[in-house]
């Protein structure tokens, strides 16, 4: 007898189960009448080495990256539709056809917005022939708080902009160095206007607080020739916030 436990929402749930062999016949058949036969391997304890992959984010909908892999034994060939029911949102599936017996590897493709945080149970099959796999979805991350650092004159200060950018040549490997100042930690959004065909832009995360370089990443290709001036902005939301600087920028 095997016994876990798995906690989520505030809620302790125990599980117990002896482990044995057994056959599960698909569910609704996909693409016709073949039948087939199939075990998930793990079944009435855990889901044998599942793996769960990508990030679940409160608030965030799932990507082609959120998949859940599981091992099947199929007994007899023919066309499947495996599913997890909704739980906080998401839920799990896959259809297709198990052309060959044997052990073999199922990856179950994600859905939905999870809406709260939390380590949620979902389960494949049903009864004694059911397995479950865990899900964990975590809170947001924060946004950091920073600031541009500027000059009297409204420039960035100690910006720079190496390399060459001529026009009628696309950008590669152009980046603008801007210097922030971070007051506390999290995930940054900072991007220019777009002039002469061209903009600058960078995401990621602060991990530490003080000043730090920035390195925006250059996007487009240059029509004229001249001097253009480009603000930075902090972005929240899509939307820039606060105070920007500006940054000559020379095409030849």
């Amino acid at each position: 007898m095997k016994k876990f436990i798995i906690i989520f929402s505030g809620t302790i749930l125990f599980l117990s189960s002896c482990q044995k062999e057994y056959s599960y016949e698909g569910g609704p058949i996909a693409n016709g009448p073949e039948p087939v036969s199939y075990i998930f391997e793990g079944a009435g304890d855990s889901c044998l080495e599942y793996v769960v992959k990508g990030k679940y984010v409160a608030g965030q909908d799932l990507s082609i990256e959120n998949t859940v892999n599981l091992k099947v034994n199929v007994l007899d060939t023919g066309y499947y539709n495996i599913q997890a029911k909704n739980l906080d949102g998401i839920s799990f599936s896959k259809s297709g056809r198990f052309n060959s017996t044997g052990s073999q590897q199922v990856i179950l493709e994600g859905k939905g917005k999870p809406v709260k945080t939390g380590t949620y149970l979902f389960t494949v099959g049903d009864g004694s022939l059911a397995c479950p796999f865990v899900v964990n979805v975590t809170p947001a991350d924060e946004p950091a708080s920073y600031n541009l650092a500027a000059n009297s004159d409204g420039s960035c200060s100690s910006y720079a902009v190496p390399g060459a950018i001529y026009h009628g040549a696309p950008l590669n490997k152009i980046s603008m160095v801007i210097t922030v100042n971070v007051l506390s930690p999290g995930d940054y959004n900072i991007a220019t206007n777009t002039l002469n065909g061209i903009t600058f832009s960078q995401t990621g995360k602060f991990t530490t607080k003080g000043l730090q370089k920035v390195y925006l990443t250059a996007r487009g290709t240059p029509q004229d020739i001249g001097v253009f001036i480009f603000t930075p902005y902090i972005l929240i939301g899509g939307h820039p916030v606060g105070q920007g600087c500006n940054v000559d920028v020379y095409v030849f």
